[in-house]
C-alpha cells in the first residue's frame, strides 16, 4: 500500500463537523503542534479555573501516557491525540466510562467506513488482536467531579516506535485503502463523545451494556491477566451493570475493575 500524506490539523475543519449545539457547549478547542499530553493541557486549564467542556488536540506528545501510568507512543507523525475535559455532577458514579467511550470511538471509526474494529475491556481498540487505539479516563472531585477523556488513535506508526510498544499494535495506514481527514475524523468523535457522555451522565451504562457483545474483543476468549505478583490464566465473561470485567477462573466466577492488572490474549 503506498503512504498516503497526512494533513496537519485544522481548527477549521473539526468546527466543521460539529453541530451548532455541540460548538455552543465547548468553550475552547485547543490545537497544538507539541504538548507533555492533551489530558495534562486541559488539567492545567482546570487549576487555572477554567472549568467548562473543552478539548485539546495536539500533533505530537512528549510525555503522553495511558492507563497504568505507561508511557503512550506520540510520535510526530500523524496521529491523533485528543482530549475533552467535562464537568460531571457531584454525585455522579462514572464507573464504566472507558466502555461508553469506546463504543463512541468505534462508531465514529465506522461512519469514516473503517470497520471491523473491538474494544477490548476496558480502553483498548483492536483490529485483528492489534492495538488501534487507546483511552485514558481522569477525574477529580472539587464542588464537582471534573473528568478528561483522553484518546490516542494511531494513523500511522514508525517501525521504530511499534518496535517499543509491548503488544501488537496497528495503525489506520496498515488496513485502510483511504485514510481519513484526521481534523474532520476528530470532530466526529468529539461529537460523538459528547453525545455519549451525555446519555452516559442520563442513564449510565444502562443503554451500551446490550450492544457490548457486539463490541467484545474478549467475548469468551482465554485470556491472562497480569499484574506485579502473579499472571493469572482465565476465560472473559463479558461485564457486569458496573461496567467490570467478569472472568471465570477455576471454575468460579470474578469480577474486575480496571485497577493495575494487564490483560493479553492466552493464545
Amino acid at each position: 500500500m503506498t503512504p498516503q500524506p497526512i494533513s496537519l490539523l485544522s481548527k477549521t475543519d473539526v468546527l466543521s463537523v460539529l453541530s451548532p449545539a455541540t460548538q455552543a457547549k465547548l468553550s475552547e478547542i485547543e490545537i497544538h503542534q507539541t504538548l507533555s499530553s492533551t489530558n495534562d493541557r486541559l488539567w492545567q486549564r482546570f487549576e487555572q479555573g477554567l472549568d467548562m467542556p473543552a478539548v485539546c488536540i495536539s500533533e505530537q506528545q512528549t510525555a503522553g501516557r495511558g492507563r497504568r501510568g505507561d508511557q503512550w507512543q506520540s510520535p510526530p507523525s500523524g496521529n491523533l491525540y485528543l482530549s475533552l475535559f467535562w464537568p460531571f455532577p457531584a454525585n455522579m458514579v462514572h464507573n464504566g466510562l472507558s466502555v461508553a467511550i469506546g463504543v463512541a470511538l468505534i462508531n465514529s471509526l465506522k461512519s469514516q467506513g473503517i470497520n471491523g474494529l473491538k474494544i477490548k475491556w476496558p480502553n483498548d481498540i483492536l483490529y485483528e488482536k492489534q492495538k488501534l487505539a487507546g483511552i485514558l479516563v481522569e477525574s477529580r472531585f472539587r464542588n464537582r467531579q471534573y473528568t478528561v477523556v483522553g484518546i490516542g488513535l494511531n494513523y500511522k506508526l514508525p517501525t521504530a516506535t511499534q518496535n517499543k510498544i509491548d503488544q501488537p499494535t496497528t495503525s489506520l495506514q496498515q488496513f485502510c485503502t483511504e485514510l481519513p481527514c484526521r481534523s474532520m475524523l476528530a470532530g466526529h468523535i468529539i461529537q460523538n463523545m459528547i453525545e455519549t457522555i451525555e446519555l452516559f451522565q442520563a442513564r449510565g451504562l444502562e443503554s451500551f451494556l446490550p450492544l457490548w457483545p457486539h463490541y467484545d474483543a474478549l467475548d469468551n476468549a482465554n485470556i491472562l491477566l497480569i499484574n506485579d505478583t502473579q499472571t493469572l490464566a482465565a476465560k472473559a465473561c463479558g461485564i457486569n451493570e458496573q461496567g467490570e470485567l467478569r472472568y471465570q477462573h477455576n471454575g468460579e466466577l470474578h469480577t474486575l475493575t480496571s485497577g493495575l492488572t494487564r490483560i493479553r490474549f492466552a493464545s
